[in-house]
């Protein structure tokens, strides 16, 4: 551990060969990235993650109300001594079952239908999807907004050699410094609620996803990489807008919105998760940045993120391939392929759980 100490705190970790920390140069003003200002990123964190829950009580509810999804599962009924079963064991044997009924003095088939429907109350409800898709469109449509406003004013922008160039001149703009807390915020925030959210089953890989954005995001700007930083975080903000947004209007019932936009989505993508990002952050922080100085660790770390970051790309890219293969077969996009089973529109007893329409298999 105290190796691992003094690697981070020696220049040549953090600065190419024949540069030091001694050699940055800065005008009165500039601020120039530091290790320190990642405790403000955790105070963004908690802040963004109470302004979800207020957004979601004062914006998504609201809205998911006006659009008419409500939660159609149908309560158990009360049981205590079946709740304190379901507690034990959620999926009760049949020998359990007429154990349960006879305590209870039910029949058997209405103690199966209490813990189906109990089941079904534990997982996701309809209105917290949305909820839950809606806020993500908000805070991503805002992110990327405010990203690109910064740059297009930003010489790294139009030629991304300008993020290499100068590099112990470089110092840290406001706004390029807010980017920073807001996104770093974000994906913190995201570890809090992880256990509360929808899950999928790529649950692990997301997972894996958030903690490399999450090291990604506070290597680069402690690094000051922060102008490839920029690009990156731009650069998947763009689909996640879409991919959100088609999520809303699906859990709407308006499947035909859904559609249009997921083709979108899968269209930006593929452009900018499997073509720009590889070009524009990958080729210029391995290639390029190797015309200006010699490769150091930080560099090497620094580009096994962005890599971890790629394959999550292709893996997820082959799923929205499957989704699309679907869609042109049955005409619409019917089942996130992500999405576990509990999200299956009927419960186990053939009562309607949510309004989406039903798929041909079943």
């Amino acid at each position: 551990m105290k190796s691992l100490i003094n690697l981070l705190q020696a220049d040549y970790f953090w600065y190419p060969p024949g540069l030091s920390s001694e050699d940055v140069q800065l005008k009165p003003g500039q601020h120039r990235a530091k290790a320190s200002d990642l405790y403000m990123m955790l105070v963004f964190a908690v802040v963004i993650y109470f302004v979800r829950r207020i957004y979601e009580i004062v914006v998504a509810r609201p809205l998911a109300k006006r659009l008419s999804i409500i939660d159609r599962r149908k309560r158990p009924g009360e049981s205590k001594e079946l709740e304190r079963a379901y507690q034990n064991n959620k999926t009760p044997s049949n020998k359990d079952i007429v154990k349960l009924a006879t305590s209870v003095n039910w029949n058997e088939s209405k103690v199966s239908r209490w813990f189906r429907r109990r089941r079904n109350m534990a997982r996701p409800s309809l209105v917290q999807k949305f909820s839950e898709a809606n806020w993500r469109c908000f805070f991503y449509t805002f992110a990327f907004s405010f990203g690109m406003n910064l740059l297009v004013r930003a010489p790294w922008f139009w030629d991304t050699m300008h993020c290499w160039i100068d590099l112990t001149k470089q110092y840290v703009w406001p706004s390029v410094y807010f980017y920073y807390m807001l996104e770093g915020g974000f994906y913190i925030s995201l570890l809090f609620s992880v256990m509360t959210d929808v899950k999928r089953k790529d649950f692990k890989e997301q997972i894996i996803h958030h903690l490399a954005t999450i090291f990604l995001i506070t290597f680069s700007y402690v690094a000051n990489f922060v102008r490839i930083g920029t690009l990156v975080m731009a650069i998947h903000d763009i689909s996640d807008i879409f991919l959100e947004t088609g999520k809303c209007f699906h859990y709407a019932k308006h499947q035909s919105g859904a559609d249009r936009i997921f083709t979108l989505f899968a269209i930006i993508f593929i452009i900018s998760r499997l073509m720009v990002y590889p070009y524009m952050a990958i080729y210029t922080t391995l290639v390029k940045s190797m015309w200006v100085f010699e490769p150091f660790p930080g560099y090497y770390f620094f580009n096994v993120l962005l890599m971890v970051l790629q394959i999550l790309h292709i893996f997820w890219a082959s799923i929205i391939v499957k989704m699309a293969i679907k869609m042109v077969r049955t005409g619409n996009v019917e089942k996130d392929e992500r999405s576990d089973e509990e999200e299956s529109t009927h419960d186990e007893d053939g009562e309607e759980l949510e309004m989406r329409p039903k798929r041909k298999e079943e």
